[in-house]
């Protein structure tokens, strides 16, 4: 599908060690969806909405809590280690790790349309090609093996639990990657109701979790997101 875009500038950070970041974003968020829901209406696909929405097309409040969240880690915590992040979108998180040091980091997404955003803004930030970054263009939560053969030792998400299943799922998930030599994971939320379904079912698999709250903005408590780190 083909979206009209525009250019975002997207400060991660505070002072002098902020990063800097232009990001092709879909222009009318709302729009892109509504044309999205009428195209696949029009060929009798609707069931496709919810993997097919162009949700990743926009720069969430959530993940710019995880990328600022990586910046305020130790260097020590960052270089050298391999990082996966689930639901990318548009990286944000996975390029500021790359800026940071990271010597791995893998992103997926289900979307087809990710690669090229990617691409585009890889190349506008001065990360093509860059040898510590890889995309996998897959579902996580049916080819579980494929990344976490990879070995990474975070698991990093921001606001993917917008449906009942996405909760078990990503527990799940977490379980399989903790199990495989995971160390911690860091989930980003903007509060959505299924965020407690969520803790439940980590709780239930012995995965511990621990919640904060992240001001994105101090002067917008909307803006808030929920910060959760699992072990």
């Amino acid at each position: 599908m083909r979206y009209d875009t525009k250019i975002e500038n997207v400060v991660i950070g505070q002072g002098p060690s902020a990063l800097e970041f232009q990001i092709e974003v879909i222009a009318d968020f709302n729009r892109a969806i509504d044309d999205m829901f009428a195209e696949l209406q029009a060929r009798g696909e609707q069931d496709l909405l919810t993997d097919l929405c162009p949700y990743f097309g926009t720069v969430w409040d959530s993940a710019r809590a995880l990328a600022a969240l990586l910046m305020a880690e130790p260097q020590s915590s960052i270089a050298g280690k391999a990082f996966l992040e689930i639901g990318c979108g548009l990286a944000i998180p996975s390029m500021t790790l790359l800026k940071l040091g990271a010597s791995k980091v893998i992103a997926t997404d289900l979307h087809p349309d990710v690669p090229a955003f990617l691409e585009r803004n890889f190349a506008a930030n001065g990360l093509s090609e860059h040898p510590a970054f890889s995309y996998r263009s897959l579902d996580w939560r049916t080819r579980t093996a494929e990344v976490l053969a990879e070995r990474p030792e975070w698991i990093l998400a921001s606001d993917i639990l917008y449906d009942q299943g996405q909760a078990e799922a990503v527990a799940q998930f977490l379980a399989k990657a903790f199990g495989s030599g995971a160390t911690q994971a860091v989930l980003t939320d903007p509060g959505r109701p299924y965020l407690q379904s969520f803790v439940t079912a980590c709780d239930r698999l012995g995965i511990k979790s621990t919640v904060e709250i992240f001001q994105t903005d101090p002067n917008d408590s909307r803006r808030d997101a929920f910060v959760l780190r699992l072990t």
